[in-house]
């Protein structure tokens, strides 16, 4: 069977993606083929231009479209025909366009209008221009480590202002993180989110939803979730970027359920020889246990910010000195300290001329990099 997210073959018998863990739909034979297409080109044309199929997901199917008023480009979430007369998915549709509603943050997709043109519900959300992390990080192998704060920094951002609307992601993957042609970075696919107080009453015990490789232990279990589920899957994705290896990826859901149980964390983390420091933050947010993992995106957001000071201040000092910076002159955490309690971790890297021109570098690279693909 051909997975409808990234075309590879898989066995018949397979409920999840072997190559990029995406649910697989018995339905789609053929990755980038749609028989509806015409079909909604005409339901949406009085509005819309409908140019092209992006991709599938378990929620709908995306397509590329011009507003035929405002002469912009939006991305469209659609409905199939096939799923127009399942109750029980148009409710869970509508409440992923409800819930992204309710999220405005420079790093999340936003949400514009939801409706039905024909037999098709809807909603349209900004249209991204650029490319998947997933993408991104196969081109490179990996990412260095500035890139890769930086990138998660952005995305725990975007997670915290959902967490503190109340709402739990429950699907972050590198799927669903978008790196646009500038170099920003955005959080998309509300689909499986979730309001804190809506969790018992959604979901039935023991019912498994989202990505296998990306899901926390207690995600994997069918357990009641807070948002230590969400700092989980972000560890994940921040473990991706900095190997270019998917941590849990393996045959199948039993596959990745007995990989949680005979992986030791720091183990695997210190394989990568990566600073004590940076493994320290990886492994307080992929603890298996969520009592001893990191309590909130925040408390992994304001450890990242630190560490993003140092990387993105040790960059610069290297590139305005044009020599590498020796041992002796590499910053700690701890001597960075004075630098992050003089402002807030959302403030400090802006006011530093060195850390925003380090990070405006990185942006070039990432545009380079799309520019290239």
């Amino acid at each position: 069977m051909l997975c409808n997210l990234c075309g590879k073959e898989n066995r018949e018998t397979a409920r999840f993606c072997d190559t990029c863990g995406g649910a697989l739909d018995a339905t789609v034979t053929k990755t980038g083929v749609d028989s509806e297409l015409d079909a909604v080109r005409n339901a949406f044309a009085e509005r819309y231009v409908v140019e092209s199929l992006l991709g599938r997901g378990g929620m709908g199917n995306v397509y590329k479209a011009k507003e035929r008023t405002l002469d912009r480009h939006v991305a469209l979430k659609i409905v199939p025909e096939s799923r127009a007369s399942d109750v029980s998915f148009i409710e869970r549709f509508r409440r992923e366009a409800k819930i992204a509603a309710r999220l405005r943050h420079p790093r999340i997709v936003s949400v514009h209008e939801v409706g039905t043109f024909g037999p098709f519900p809807y909603f349209s959300m900004d249209y991204i221009e650029g490319s998947t992390l997933r993408a991104v990080v196969e081109r490179r192998r990996s990412l260095p480590q500035e890139d890769s704060i930086s990138i998660v920094v952005e995305i725990c951002r975007a997670v915290a202002h959902a967490h503190a609307k109340g709402i739990i992601h429950r699907d972050l993957k590198p799927e669903n993180v978008m790196i646009d042609i500038e170099g920003d970075v955005f959080v998309m696919d509300f689909g499986l989110a979730r309001a804190v107080e809506d969790e018992a009453n959604l979901t039935q015990p023991g019912m498994i939803l989202g990505t296998p490789f990306y899901m926390s232990p207690e995600q994997l279990a069918g357990k009641k979730l807070d948002e230590r589920s969400d700092v989980y899957s972000i560890g994940l994705v921040l473990y991706y970027c900095l190997t270019g290896s998917d941590l849990f990826r393996a045959d199948g859901l039993s596959g990745v359920m007995i990989k949680h149980a005979s992986t030791r964390i720091r183990d695997v983390v210190r394989e990568h020889l990566l600073p004590e420091s940076m493994q320290d933050i990886l492994v307080s947010m992929i603890e298996e246990d969520p009592n001893m993992r990191a309590r909130s995106v925040k408390e992994s957001l304001e450890r990242l910010t630190l560490r993003k000071i140092v990387a993105l201040g040790l960059a610069a000092t290297a590139a305005h000195a044009d020599e590498p910076v020796s041992k002796a002159d590499t910053p700690t955490v701890a001597s960075a300290a004075p630098l992050a309690a003089a402002t807030t971790p959302e403030e400090t890297p802006a006011d530093d001329p060195r850390v925003a021109a380090a990070a405006e570098r990185r942006k070039t690279r990432l545009r380079s990099l799309l520019d290239s693909m």
